[in-house]
């Protein structure tokens, strides 16, 4: 699915949930005043996704984490096109991502992917890397297991990606 607003896209990147539905609430009603045409739900608990229609009423994308095996919701991953440039969204646990992010950069490159998103780290990361993005926007549980509750947004404008990470307040 293609979103156009004069060359503008905005999407909404959560992760890791864990069942914490207000603050799951917070940030998407906070994206929602942002402006975001769709949000990824990167997986732990992806049915707490499903919860996400009640406050957000445009596309919104699911992916499971290693929290979520046996769950016929989501995917293991998405590959979506954003005004001409792909979107590559996993959990991240099938990748390794807690020792290095070589698995999951090298499967970006070979999806041709602008934007990787992943969670399962519970840590916030934006960095550029041979011209993609990769983002974690950290976790929406909070507490002892993580930082202080995030999330993110991309935007892509024109032929730039850029990334944003937030903290809720």
């Amino acid at each position: 699915m293609i979103f156009r607003r004069d060359d503008l896209v905005k999407i909404g990147v959560i992760s890791d949930s864990h069942g914490n539905l207000t603050n799951l609430q917070d940030a998407v009603c906070k994206l929602d005043q942002l402006g975001v045409d769709a949000i990824f739900h990167l997986g732990d608990y992806v049915r707490d996704a499903k919860k996400i229609h009640v406050w957000f009423n445009r596309t919104i994308y699911s992916v499971k984490g290693n929290c979520d095996q046996g769950s016929s919701d989501g995917l293991n991953y998405a590959k979506i096109s954003f005004d001409n440039k792909i979107v590559y969204a996993t959990h991240g646990h099938l990748f390794n991502v807690k020792n290095d992010l070589d698995a999951l950069f090298y499967e970006a490159s070979l999806k041709k992917a602008n934007v990787v998103l992943f969670g399962h780290t519970h840590h916030k990361l934006l960095e550029k890397k041979n011209g993609i993005l990769l983002m974690n926007p950290g976790s929406l549980m909070g507490g002892r297991y993580s930082e202080n509750p995030s999330y993110g947004i991309i935007t892509i404008n024109n032929n730039s990606v850029n990334g944003e990470l937030f903290e809720l307040s």
